[in-house]
């Protein structure tokens, strides 16, 4: 009896099964929850990673008959497929497909399991019932396939090997699911803690912690402090809405105008702000004039037609070690008032970058 003689075999896939996944799964969620609406790289990478636990499992396998074999290769197919949605699970069945041969009569029937599950769409509504449904049909789907074929081994072999598979993704599922549930959890509360609710930007928390982390490792920067012009105006004459609206609207201009690198902040009220690794007057004022031009360009629509569009003011700084944080603070806020004073709409540098500047030259 082939299988009976196996059991370290048998337990040895489902360990690997389910630490690859899992493993994978953590890993990709270190900076934010993994899902099927991850960055497309993330969905291909879980694909792809399956693969390593494909590569282990497919040489472990049960002849069912001279053309069919069972084994575990299906089962990290049809959960990335759950959790990484249909470029996860067409990733990792293509992983397999490079690993077999491409036309056997396994890989065809992973095939005609998969394509079901992704025209069901089944990551956009996972639920245990849904699940469940799945892996007891793809069960009796494969015993009666397995029962069409002379078998070469006992009945009761390929029964307690679909019996193992099925209770393998079962186990895998819900473990998945349970760390899913729990990362998704975390980062909800980490955002909660650490985001502002309207504008999707950093809070005056996350902000006080990123100054003082500079401060702390003496890292030099550049801030830019941000205000909407006339927003009192606003706010008095079209409603608190549409003042919510513009906040929602200068966020929006600042996450497109900005690098990936740069950290943007709702500072308070309509105040913004931004702080850039980079510490030389050019950059800095070249993101400023950046943010300023798109702000002005863009246009808010409101009710029955009317629009409005509002600009802002910039005050720059920058921090170089061995300054107080609330200095260099300080002064972005002085330049920003200088702004203000001088017109508004328009970009004011404090005293020491405008002394930088003096000394730009050829040379």
């Amino acid at each position: 009896m082939q299988l009976f003689l196996s059991y370290p075999t048998l337990y040895a896939d489902i360990c690997v099964t389910y630490a690859t996944l899992s493993l994978s799964y953590f890993a990709l969620s270190s900076q934010s929850a993994f899902s099927w609406q991850s960055e497309a790289w993330k969905r291909v990478a879980f694909g792809l990673l399956s693969g390593l636990a494909l590569y282990y499992l497919i040489p472990d396998r049960l002849d069912v008959s001279t053309h069919l074999f069972f084994n575990f290769e299906m089962i990290p197919i049809i959960l990335v497929t759950f959790f990484g949605g249909w470029l996860s699970g067409v990733t990792s069945f293509l992983v397999n497909v490079a690993l077999t041969e491409p036309l056997s009569l396994d890989n065809l029937l992973i095939a005609s399991v998969l394509v079901p599950l992704l025209l069901l769409r089944v990551w956009r509504h996972k639920t245990h019932r849904l699940f469940y449904r799945a892996i007891i049909l793809i069960a009796f789907y494969r015993m009666a396939l397995a029962y069409s074929q002379p078998l070469r081994v006992p009945w009761y072999d390929v029964l307690f090997y679909q019996c193992a598979v099925t209770g393998c993704l079962a186990a895998c599922y819900h473990a998945l699911n349970f760390a899913e549930r729990h990362i998704h959890a975390y980062f909800s509360l980490r955002d909660r803690a650490t985001i502002d609710s309207l504008t999707r930007l950093n809070n005056r928390t996350s902000i006080d912690f990123k100054l003082m982390s500079l401060q702390a490792h003496q890292k030099p920067g550049g801030l830019l402090l941000i205000d909407i012009d006339n927003f009192k105006q606003v706010n008095d004459t079209h409603g608190h809405l549409v003042g919510d609206q513009l906040l929602v609207q200068l966020s929006e201009v600042l996450m497109q105008s900005l690098d990936s690198a740069d950290f943007a902040g709702r500072y308070g009220g309509e105040e913004f702000i931004v702080i850039t690794d980079r510490h030389n007057t050019g950059p800095i004022v070249e993101t400023a004039e950046r943010i300023r031009q798109a702000m002005s360009a863009s246009v808010l629509r409101l009710a029955e037609g009317a629009s409005l569009s509002v600009t802002v003011s910039i005050g720059a700084a920058i921090y170089l070690p061995g300054m107080a944080m609330n200095k260099a603070v300080e002064m972005a806020d002085d330049a920003l008032y200088q702004a203000k004073r001088n017109g508004k709409n328009q970009v004011m540098c404090s005293r020491i970058m405008q002394l930088d500047q003096l000394g730009d030259g050829p040379g």
